[in-house]
């Protein structure tokens, strides 16, 4: 039986020195911010470890970005870490499988990093911590199979891996699920996979993702896990966000708004430190100002919205007026009059023309089953779609 409660906090994957993907930044103090970014969101972490009085702080590899691991980074993470009266326990993984200044910038004597071959520690009298770092950079040994925990104490493993069932595509030291149970490890501290994930309950096997997005690949929240074990067993799993920006992938509707009504829309979507990718759909006369004028729409929206706009993707098409198309005497008008007279006919007529088409032969099913009112409206739009692309050719 475990005398008290005992608690620690699970982060992986710090990129220590990383840099952003996807982002063309003229502002050099925005830059700057960006570059520190990843670094303010450990000190978060130290914070609450600190403000917490946890036991211990696990961290599961990846702790730099391949050569982004400068002196000044390895010595401020060490600085970091010599805040903290508890023991930290780290292992490396494929970005810093092996680092530049490990003879020159020592980490603190709360600090053990695992070796290659698998090491057990005791924290106290009834928890332990198993682990094991790479050998290489493609590490292609099973370290979950290289795990044993004591059954009778609350065991966790600090291990960087991939698990089949939630792989991101880069399958250094794979696993299965199925090599995480029957080892007497009652936790499983996991790194690398950057997308947070509780893989299983039973026993716990936690992804805490990493601690701040870098690219759209890399959305929401980030930051690590506060776990507290009581009776031997997990009490709670906490997340505890600790990102300076987050990224968006945002799509809004341009459908009878103004500028000022989209903004207002997307402050209710969005906080004040998002990096945002926007997709404008639907049909109005926002559509000429974005194509035209969409560099003033991004300074617009990051006045409003506080955010960071970092790319504009525009599929909307413009406000049409029919009546007064169809009387141009052009190739619009031959279009709306033709769409007219096809509405015209009945849903059999419309269908039989339709499939004409042998492109729309994979739809046949679906359509079949659309009512008239339904058909007609397809070739409405089909209409208002034609005459959109050709006003954006103009």
């Amino acid at each position: 039986m475990m005398r008290g409660a005992f608690r620690f906090i699970h982060c992986a994957d710090l990129h220590l020195g990383a840099r952003f993907k996807g982002l063309d930044i003229k502002d050099r103090n925005l830059a700057e911010r960006l570059r520190d970014s990843v670094m303010e969101s450990f000190e978060r972490i130290v914070d609450r470890a600190i403000g917490e009085k946890v036991e211990a702080l696990v961290i599961s590899g990846d702790l730099y970005d391949d050569g982004n691991e400068l002196p000044s980074t390895r010595l401020w993470f060490s600085e970091q870490l010599s805040r903290l009266d508890i023991p930290v326990f780290i292992c490396r993984g494929n970005h810093d499988s092996s680092t530049s200044w490990d003879d020159c910038i020592n980490y603190p004597p709360n600090v053990h990093e695992f070796g290659t071959e698998p090491e057990r520690i005791g924290i106290t009298e009834d928890v332990e911590i198993l682990g094991c770092s790479y050998s290489t950079q493609h590490e292609t040994r099973n370290l979950a199979k290289l795990m044993d925990g004591d059954p009778s104490k609350f065991t966790i493993a600090c291990i960087h891996c991939d698990i089949d069932t939630v792989s991101e595509g880069y399958p250094y030291a794979p696993c299965s699920l199925s090599d995480t149970v029957g080892r007497s490890v009652d936790y499983w501290a996991l790194g690398h996979i950057h997308k947070r994930n509780m893989v299983s309950t039973s026993p716990h096997v936690v992804y805490p993702g990493n601690i701040q997005g870098r690219s759209f690949k890399e959305t929401g929240e980030k930051g690590a896990y506060l776990v507290t074990v009581e009776s031997g067993r997990v009490a709670s799993c906490e997340f505890f966000a600790t990102q300076r920006y987050v990224w968006n992938d945002l799509t809004v509707d341009i459908t009878g708004k103004d500028l000022s009504a989209v903004t207002q829309g997307m402050r209710q979507d969005i906080g004040p430190k998002s990096i945002c990718r926007l997709t404008f759909v639907g049909q109005g006369p926002l559509d000429t100002m974005l194509r035209k004028d969409h560099d003033n729409v991004s300074k617009a929206i990051s006045s409003s919205t506080g955010c960071i706009v970092s790319d504009i993707v525009v599929h909307t098409i413009p406000e049409i007026d029919i009546e007064a198309r169809s009387k141009a005497n052009d190739m619009g008008s031959a279009i709306i009059m033709s769409g007219r007279h096809l509405s015209e006919k009945s849903k059999e007529e419309i269908l039989k023309i339709l499939f004409e088409n042998k492109q729309m032969l994979p739809f046949r099913d679906e359509i079949m089953r659309m009512s008239e009112e339904d058909v007609r409206a397809l070739v409405d739009d089909a209409v208002k779609c034609t005459l959109a692309r050709m006003e954006a050719m103009r």
